[in-house]
């Protein structure tokens, strides 16, 4: 595949990623964002009022299991799906399949987009066309992202965050015993709150700031058209996780 058809191929699925997401927000309820903060932020009085802080929401509010291990993403395919033409519910059937991991930038693809090997499923290498990640991703970077096998290559979608090596070693060691994450959140969750924590307003701004994005969050068109800039390196975290900082990850997707 010659980079004039990896982008050509690229570019409808991009648009339809920001389709299927700006739809499926509608499936979330007000239980599925308050699991999410409390996921994100536990014990937290706050929540940053941002934009970055609301795609973070809402990806964990859709991809992560509640308690009884449904997903709101999986109600939003039974339901709200049907409104999508065949090839957005197609991809949407395939952003199902959407994981959130560790990748390690391995090289760039010789198409577009660059080579990414997953460090919690044996360093498999794929394909990740991701332009930002192309044009600025330092070699042998480590971030973490959710992504999905969308024919071709795989895209991803949400916040691509760095990883601190405490977290890194030790999700590493999890996943070559076959054991589950040692984190009291999911991995996205973890990463994403050591981010937001970084951003916590003063106290006194805490309930209305909590309130304005709970009511942003629910309204339908919620979700920014385009995603975020992510961090361009890795929060401090809490003291138990305090580590060296990563490389600079790019300040754009796409």
């Amino acid at each position: 595949m010659t980079r004039r058809q990896a982008l050509a191929a690229y570019r409808p699925i991009r648009a339809g990623i920001q389709d299927v997401l700006r739809l499926a927000v509608k499936a979330c309820t007000k239980a599925d964002l308050t699991r999410a903060l409390r996921q994100l932020l536990p014990g937290a009085d706050a929540f940053p009022d941002d934009d970055q802080a609301l795609e973070m929401l809402m990806d964990v509010a859709l991809f992560e299991p509640n308690q009884r291990g449904r997903r709101a993403y999986d109600g939003f395919l039974a339901k709200g799906a049907a409104a999508l033409d065949a090839p957005d519910r197609a991809l949407a059937e395939a952003m199902a399949g959407a994981r959130f991991s560790l990748f390690r930038v391995a090289g760039r693809h010789p198409a577009a987009g660059i080579w990414a090997e997953d460090l919690l499923a044996g360093d498999a290498r794929l394909w990740l066309m991701d332009k930002g990640l192309e044009a600025s991703a330092p070699e042998d970077a480590v971030f973490g992202m959710r992504l999905f096998d969308a024919g071709p290559f795989h895209a991803g979608f949400g916040i691509i965050v760095p990883v601190d090596e405490f977290t890194l070693s030790t999700a590493r060691a999890a996943a070559e015993r076959g054991n589950p994450l040692p984190f009291r959140q999911s991995l996205a969750a973890t990463l994403y709150g050591d981010v937001l924590r970084e951003t916590l307003p003063p106290d006194e701004e805490l309930l209305d700031m909590l309130e304005d994005l709970l009511s942003r969050a629910e309204a339908a068109g919620a979700r920014p058209s385009t995603p975020p800039a992510p961090p361009r390196s890795a929060p401090p975290g809490p003291a138990a996780r305090r580590s060296p900082r990563p490389p600079a990850l790019p300040r754009r997707r796409g």
